[in-house]
């Protein structure tokens, strides 16, 4: 749910309330006839009444599609992928090893000064499912933009084949910065 749906959510929980307290007070007659019924036909029939109550009424509807709807995107994120799978067992690998395998190996390129990856699971529109990464790089001036990325996408694949037998990886890779500077060295444990 987007934060424009959660504010609009809010908004008509809060008005709802309001009313729903009000009409309550009305029906247990705490608030005497002839005083509801003057504000009533002090409101009733304006503009503004009117426009208040269409935006209440399209708001409710849009809440109301959107609570029946699914949504379109359909990543995942889990915190283990499935290598293989039997009768006899299974064999999962942790998505923070696919991470650090992925940051890793770009990180040994040429050029490439940081990375930070994503790892979620997609669902294809066949019904299967598909690892995808999204790599976000800082990149050093030394290397065209283009061949580090082509690079740092064949060096993943490879590795991740290599190592874990993925064939099948959505890879998007993102562009944070381009610097002519170095990072500060950082000692890397292995």
């Amino acid at each position: 749910m987007g934060i424009l749906t959660r504010f609009l959510l809010f908004l008509f929980a809060l008005v709802s309330v309001v009313a729903g307290g009000t009409l309550m007070v009305i029906a247990a007659r705490l608030f005497p006839e002839p005083a509801w019924l003057a504000i009533w036909n002090q409101y009733a029939g304006r503009s503004e009444t009117l426009a208040g109550l269409g935006i209440y009424l399209v708001v409710a509807l849009l809440l109301l599609v959107r609570s029946v709807s699914f949504e379109k995107s359909s990543e995942v994120r889990r915190k283990a992928v499935a290598l293989s799978s039997s009768a006899t067992g299974s064999v999962d690998v942790a998505t923070a090893a696919v991470q650090g395998i992925a940051e890793r190996t770009a990180r040994s390129l040429p050029s490439v000064r940081d990375v930070q990856a994503d790892v979620h699971m997609a669902r294809k529109k066949n019904g299967t499912e598909q690892l995808r990464l999204s790599l976000r790089l800082v990149l050093g001036t030394e290397v065209p933009v283009k061949d580090v990325t082509s690079a740092v996408e064949a060096a993943v694949r490879d590795e991740l084949s290599r190592l874990l037998g993925l064939d099948d990886v959505g890879m998007k890779i993102a562009i944070e910065d381009i610097t002519s500077g170095k990072l500060p060295h950082r000692p890397r444990v292995s």
